[in-house]
């Protein structure tokens, strides 16, 4: 998070230097001018995108209950004061769709009902109990980086 969090902030200096850069553009040549404005303008949009998810997912705590007989996860956003919970049982998963990547890791339950989303990627290295666990109870785990068939 630190290294996202210096990139983001010097992200932020350059869009600023690159707005008085091009107001002073404007003023000798309005077409160079308006295209740094236009080019900063789309990085700051960017650049706000990114501030905005990092910020919500700061705000934002899980709490992923496995047992036996099911899965729960709990979500509470600190943000917009909200808390959800997303609950499947274990005999009717189907399969697990594992996504492996190492800054967004996570997993899909996929049942006939619904398709819960866990984050795996605040979790460290529980990840592998996790995916023992679900093995050991016979689930099907399809690891999408290894370019594993998706059951229909």
């Amino acid at each position: 998070l630190a290294p996202l969090i210096v990139g983001v902030v010097v992200g932020w200096v350059f869009a600023l230097l690159w707005l008085c850069t091009g107001i002073l553009a404007l003023l000798n040549n309005i077409y160079w001018g308006l295209t740094l404005l236009a080019s900063t303008f789309g990085f700051s949009l960017f650049l706000s995108f990114m501030t905005y998810s990092m910020v919500q997912d700061a705000y934002r705590s899980f709490v992923f209950e496995l047992t036996d007989a099911d899965a729960v996860l709990y979500v509470h956003d600190r943000l917009k004061k909200r808390t959800s919970t997303q609950m499947v049982l274990l005999d009717d998963v189907k399969y697990v769709e594992y996504y492996p990547y190492r800054d967004s890791s996570s997993m899909i339950l996929h049942t006939p009902y619904a398709q819960m989303e866990v984050p795996l990627w605040p979790m460290g290295e529980q990840v592998k109990d996790i995916l023992d666990f679900l093995d050991g109870r016979g689930l099907r785990i399809v690891n999408v980086q290894l370019d594993d068939v998706i059951p229909d």
